[in-house]
């Protein structure tokens, strides 16, 4: 009697490993190198996530170390105090993010760089527009305004001023007129008014009072001052000084209409007693 054959089964092909399974691998791989999700990473930091991907979109982090997803990826953990720097030098100082960006040493660091002061220094430059907002504010709160904007020719036709000193204080660099295409420079601002005020001292008979080298040693005296100023003003914004909620062109603007008034105030109440430190009076 024949034996009847039994068929082994069929050897079962290794299955492929499916995409769940290289993603849990993946996120493994991931949590063991140290790296932290976008949520872990926010609460390190202090922030909200939106905020972490904000400063992605700036520049100011980098993308993700590993992504395991298009919806799940890891961040360096070391990017949480990165991420209180910005948040500080950008609640409490008010800088703007792109100068954030420059102040700081590449991702992941949260430290200043070495050149951190020339860079602020530079961007500095870049309030000359606030500052010169300011100074109008302060002109029009000491209740003198010079005026609307006048020529070469008119200056030189209006005013006691002749065409020489009009050279000789553009070479010092006190008053300096603003170039305009196909057409004489302007005066304006600043600049006319301390033409108007050397008319005005002439006019009232004072010329020899107030003579035109009187100006040198003046202007020496008040750079003096205003270097003080913006040193102090930059020195105290990299300090962390509490700043009002207002972006830096703003505090700028009010901080020279305010500095203005200050000097005006100061030099009223020192004139005396140094004059009469000058003329020997015993002090009262």
């Amino acid at each position: 009697m024949a034996r009847s054959r039994v068929k082994a089964p069929p050897t079962p092909t290794p299955r492929r490993a499916g995409r769940a399974t290289t993603l849990r691998r993946g996120a493994s791989t991931a949590v063991r190198t140290g790296l932290v999700r976008i949520s872990d990473l926010a609460r390190l930091a202090g922030v909200a996530a939106p905020t972490i991907k904000h400063y992605m979109r700036e520049g100011l982090l980098p993308r993700a170390e590993a992504r395991t997803s298009r919806t799940m990826a890891y961040y360096d953990p070391r990017l949480a105090d990165r991420v209180r720097v910005i948040k500080d030098l950008q609640s409490r100082r008010f800088l703007p993010l792109k100068l954030i960006a420059d102040l700081l040493e590449p991702p992941p660091s949260a430290a200043l760089r070495a050149d951190a002061e020339e860079t602020l220094r530079r961007h500095l430059g870049d309030l000359e527009p606030a500052i010169k907002a300011g100074a109008r504010d302060a002109q029009a709160v000491r209740g003198r305004d010079a005026g609307p904007a006048r020529t070469r020719s008119a200056v030189l036709s209006t005013l006691d001023i002749s065409a020489q000193e009009l050279d000789d204080l553009a070479a010092s660099g006190l008053v300096e007129g603003t170039p305009v295409a196909g057409g004489e420079p302007l005066y304006v601002g600043a600049d006319l008014e301390i033409l108007e005020v050397i008319d005005e001292v002439r006019k009232q008979g004072m010329g020899d009072l107030f003579p035109m080298p009187i100006l040198e040693p003046y202007a020496a005296a008040v750079r003096t001052l205003v270097r003080v100023e913006i040193e102090l003003f930059r020195r105290r914004v990299l300090a962390g000084s509490i700043l009002p909620p207002k972006p830096l062109d703003e505090i700028a603007r009010d901080a020279t209409r305010l500095g203005e008034r200050l000097v005006v105030a100061m030099r009223a109440k020192l004139v005396i007693p140094e004059l009469r430190n000058a003329a020997g009076a015993p002090k009262p």
